[in-house]
């Protein structure tokens, strides 16, 4: 792997990269991975060096499907919840929740990704920008690794009322989060 890190990305890139991504699943689609990967950073497809690649060689173009969704590499997504409750104001209904369990290979860049963020769709597509919907999980900031996290955000649910509970591996909790109104 260092190997790669010094021959086809700088140590910036090969933190970033590949992207985390989220498919919508079609009938015979073909997602590239592991001949392929996202680079969320330039929006193109580029072929992995194990396949050919240079870190800069485009996939070929319509053989493989675009993300619908794409977060920065190795914030490791747990959880994908579709919210359908009535208790969140109406922005949070239909969309996805994630819960990005947070990096272990950012280097030389900082740890990142332990928090949960809302992404609106509407009709089955994204349909506005990420927001962060709960942070503060790792507590100090920048962690120098993942074992210095105090909670790493794991599972999403929709309780009976409406309300979402977040699960966290690392500090063994699970959050029960309401919406009081303005």
């Amino acid at each position: 792997m260092q190997e790669y890190i010094i021959r086809y990305y700088t140590e910036a890139e090969s933190a970033e990269l590949p992207a985390e991504e989220m498919h919508k699943v079609i009938d015979g689609g073909d997602y590239g991975w592991p001949y392929t990967y996202w680079n969320h950073l330039t929006g193109e497809r580029i072929m992995n060096p194990e396949y050919g690649g240079d870190g800069n060689l485009l996939a070929k173009d319509g053989l493989y499907q675009d993300p619908i969704y794409a977060a920065p590499g190795h914030w490791a997504p747990n959880d994908v919840h579709f919210y359908h409750g009535s208790a969140f104001p109406e922005f949070y209904r239909g969309g996805a929740f994630i819960a990005f369990h947070g990096s272990w290979n950012r280097a030389p860049l900082p740890q990142a990704g332990y928090k949960v963020v809302y992404v609106p769709f509407e009709n089955g597509l994204p349909s506005g920008d990420e927001v962060t919907f709960a942070d503060g999980f790792a507590g100090q900031s920048p962690l120098a690794s993942p074992g210095e996290a105090i909670h790493r955000p794991m599972g999403i649910i929709t309780g009976l009322e409406g309300e979402l509970y977040i699960s966290d591996d690392a500090g063994g909790r699970i959050w029960r989060i309401t919406y009081e109104g303005e």
